[in-house]
């Protein structure tokens, strides 16, 4: 994988976040994320797993939308875009 080269702290408080051509996600307290990847068509493929903090991008998984969640941390979730 190539470097992150724009960061972004989401907002999930209006809903779930997509972007299309792909985002990777670190998040910055321990939560539960559902999100689905970018080869995920449908949300029904979603996928529901507890992540730990990071102060990096950890995770190669290229997503396509994060979905907003009771347990998830929703001001602490970020999306990077990398080359």
């Amino acid at each position: 994988m190539g470097n992150i080269t724009r960061e972004v702290l989401l907002d999930l408080s209006a809903g779930d976040f997509t972007d299309e051509n792909g985002f990777f996600i670190r998040t910055a307290v321990d939560g539960v994320i559902k999100y689905c990847p970018v080869g995920n068509k449908s949300d029904a493929e979603a996928i529901t797993k507890t992540v730990e903090a990071s102060a990096y991008f950890i995770d190669p998984v290229m997503c396509r939308k994060v979905f907003r969640l009771v347990t998830s941390p929703d001001t602490a979730i970020y999306i990077g875009y990398g080359v």
